[in-house]
């Protein structure tokens, strides 16, 4: 399966908001509620501390409709690396590879990117994709080194 990531726009809130919905597992894991319509509203404030707006990339991974979401901020803490407050794909969908192709598409389009950083959550099933993916989670984090492209980009 071929997806692509591209930035959010307001359209795509309602398909947002029933994905929200299908994952309620992993908000009851990280937050302790299910979500709800404030949620999508409260992505474009909630940034990491020291971070600008401008930094800030909400992406929606598509394949014959919403299949993913990426709440992603670049070049924070310092240039070069990235934030990743949550990722998510639906229920129904996980374990087919997406989030692996999802992770895929977000090295293509952001080649500078060398290390990637994610909050640590009670949700194991994120935490054991975290691993599979090759990152190290080490107390309140989850952390990806990634190799420069042998391409040269």
């Amino acid at each position: 399966m071929r997806l692509t990531l591209r930035d959010f726009t307001p359209a795509d809130e309602p398909e947002l908001l029933r994905l929200f919905a299908d994952c309620d597992d992993w908000f009851q894991a990280a937050t302790g509620h299910p979500s709800g319509p404030g949620d999508v509203q409260g992505l474009f404030y909630a940034l990491p501390e020291g971070a600008a707006f401008e930094q800030k990339r909400l992406l929606v991974a598509q394949a014959e409709g919403m299949i993913g979401f990426v709440d992603l901020v670049l070049d924070h803490p310092v240039p070069g690396e990235a934030g990743i407050r949550f990722f998510l794909v639906p229920k129904d969908l996980r374990r087919w590879g997406i989030g692996r192709e999802m992770a895929r598409a977000l090295t293509e389009r952001y080649p500078r990117i060398r290390r990637v950083h994610v909050p640590l959550d009670d949700f194991q099933p994120g935490n054991e994709f975290l691993k599979a993916l090759g990152f190290t989670l080490n107390g309140q984090r989850a952390v990806l080194e990634i190799a420069p492209r042998s391409d040269g980009r």
